[in-house]
C-alpha cells in the first residue's frame, strides 16, 4: 500500500475508529493510526504479540485494536464490493476482459468467479449444529467457503463467505443470491467463466472435461477460456500474497473468520484502485 493509499484509508477508517474508541473503557485512547497499523501488520501474517510493542500496547489493547480495525473496514461504506450498476459499467469490464483474450475470442466475458476455502479451527458446538460440515476432506482442514467474483484489473465485485467447509463450489454457488442472480441477469452478450464444478448456461461459461477435451475444438476453446478465466486465480493469488493470515488458519470464531475474509478482500480492492488505476 503506497502512503497516499495509507492516507486516504486513514481519511476513510478515522469516523468509524474514533467512536470506537469512545466507546472503549480505556484510560488512554489509543490513537487511529496505531489501531490501523496493528490491524493492517496482523492482516498481513504479523502477531498482535510481536506487534504490540511497536505500537506500546497491552496485549488486551491489541486484540481490540485489530477487532475495531476489521469492522471499521467492513462497516465503511466507501470500502464496500459492489457489481457495475449501469450497462456502461458493464461494457468498461467487458473491454477490459476482452484485452486478455487473445484476438478477443472470449469477446462477451465480463467476470470470473470461484470459490476461495479458507482454513480454521474447528467450530464449537455453540456455534454450530454440524461441526462435521465445517471439515472439508479436500482440503483436510476445518473452514470456510466463500464464492467470489473478479474482473480483469483483479479487484472483486462480489466476496461472500457463504457456505461451510464442506460445500463445495456446485453448492455454495446457488446459495449465493446476489452473485447468482448477477449472473443470471448480466446484459445481452456478456457472461462469467468459471471452472467445471459450476453449471454451465447462457450466462456462465465453463470448460469441457474428460474426453470431451479430445475434440480439437473444444481443446481450443478450454484454452481461450482458460486465459480468462485464470484472472479470478490470480486475484486470490494476490490476495493471499497480501494478507498472508490467509496462508493459514484463521483463529476464532467462524464468525470473526468471515470478517477476516471480507476485510482482507475490502482491502485488496482499496489498494488496486487508489494504487493501480491504470488497470
Amino acid at each position: 500500500m503506497s502512503l497516499p493509499a495509507h492516507g486516504e484509508l486513514v481519511r476513510i477508517l478515522d469516523p468509524i475508529l474514533e467512536r470506537q474508541e469512545q466507546k472503549s473503557r480505556c484510560t488512554e485512547p489509543i490513537q487511529v493510526e496505531s489501531i490501523m497499523g496493528m490491524g493492517i501488520r496482523v492482516l498481513a501474517g504479523g502477531t498482535v504479540s510481536d506487534n504490540r510493542h511497536v505500537f506500546g500496547m497491552s496485549k488486551p489493547a491489541g486484540y481490540r485494536s485489530v477487532d475495531d480495525f476489521i469492522y471499521a473496514v467492513n462497516t465503511a461504506p466507501e470500502l464496500e464490493i459492489k457489481f457495475p450498476s449501469t450497462i456502461q459499467e458493464w461494457s468498461q469490464r467487458n473491454h477490459e476482459f476482452r484485452s486478455k483474450s487473445t484476438h478477443e475470442i472470449m469477446s462477451g466475458a465480463c467476470m470470473a468467479v470461484d470459490g476461495f476455502f479458507q482454513r480454521s479451527n474447528k467450530p464449537t458446538k455453540r456455534e454450530v449444529a454440524n461441526q462435521l460440515a465445517y471439515y472439508s476432506g479436500h482440503y483436510e482442514s476445518y473452514g470456510l467457503n466463500s464464492q467470489a467474483a473478479c474482473f480483469a484489473d483483479l479487484s472483486f465485485g462480489y466476496f461472500g463467505t457463504v457456505a461451510p467447509g464442506q460445500a463445495n463450489d456446485h453448492i455454495a454457488y446457488p446459495t449465493s443470491e446476489l452473485l447468482k442472480k448477477t449472473v443470471d441477469n448480466l446484459p445481452q452478450g456478456l457472461y462469467a467463466v468459471a471452472d467445471a464444478a459450476y453449471t454451465a448456461s447462457e450466462k456462465m461459461l465453463i470448460p469441457f472435461t474428460g474426453n470431451d477435451r479430445l475434440d480439437i475444438d473444444r481443446d481450443a476453446y478450454n484454452f481461450y477460456l482458460s486465459q480468462v478465466r485464470i484472472r479470478v486465480e490470480m486475484a486470490f493469488g494476490r490476495l493471499v500474497n497480501k494478507f498472508r493470515i490467509l496462508n493459514g488458519k484463521v483463529e476464532g470464531p467462524m464468525e470473526r473468520v468471515a470478517a477476516v475474509l471480507q476485510a482482507c478482500a475490502r482491502l485488496h480492492n482499496f489498494i488496486i484502485k487508489q494504487d493501480c488505476p491504470q488497470h
